[in-house]
């Protein structure tokens, strides 16, 4: 107990790149551990989820000696307003001086407010062996019968996500892209 290290991120910066394990690219650990990453989300049309049943599900599933990492993250969501932009743009031009002030009003906020942001929620698995990765597979049908779903991350996935995580200096440009003052 005494060489439990809680939140760190050591182990996740001093990744040695990247190998395929099954159908998941998995990111090489400093320790050689490889480890897998999903995000969970749940679906919003269903009423019934519940998520902390599922977490309760998934830590009573493991075996013993696993590790596993639940990742609270807030991430920029930029489609609500892409989708209302592409609305605003549609619009028939405004015939008076006024309406044609407030369109060009709403088109400038429109883009130059701040980008809202969704929490997501992302695990990361330490693979030890073949049992563990059957075990990973498995949390699909798991989590279905709490209202979630598993989308499994790939490699690119895996690499947007340590950006956004570790480099304090992102921010999100009009392309929607994800990058730094400095080319990442």
């Amino acid at each position: 107990m005494n060489n439990m290290r809680v939140g760190t991120t050591q182990a996740f910066v001093l990744a040695k790149g990247f190998t395929r394990v099954g159908d998941h690219a998995a990111l090489i650990g400093e320790d050689d551990t490889r480890r897998l990453f999903a995000e969970v989300y749940a679906d919003p049309d269903r009423p019934d989820v519940r998520p902390q049943e599922a977490y309760r599900a998934i830590l009573a599933s493991m075996q013993l000696g696993s590790t596993l990492r639940f990742l609270q993250l807030f991430w920029p969501d930029p489609e609500p307003r892409l989708e209302l932009q592409k609305q605003v743009q549609k619009w028939a031009l405004p015939k008076t001086e006024g309406l044609e002030i407030l369109y060009q009003g709403l088109l400038l906020a429109v883009q130059a407010y701040p980008l809202p942001f969704v929490r997501r929620t992302v695990l990361e698995f330490s693979l030890t062996d073949e049992e563990g990765l059957a075990w990973w597979q498995g949390l699909i049908p798991l989590c279905a019968g709490f209202g979630l779903h598993i989308s499994f991350l790939d490699q690119a996935a895996i690499q947007e996500l340590a950006r956004w995580v570790f480099s304090p200096a992102l921010v999100y440009h009009q392309d929607m892209k994800v990058c730094g003052q400095q080319d990442i």
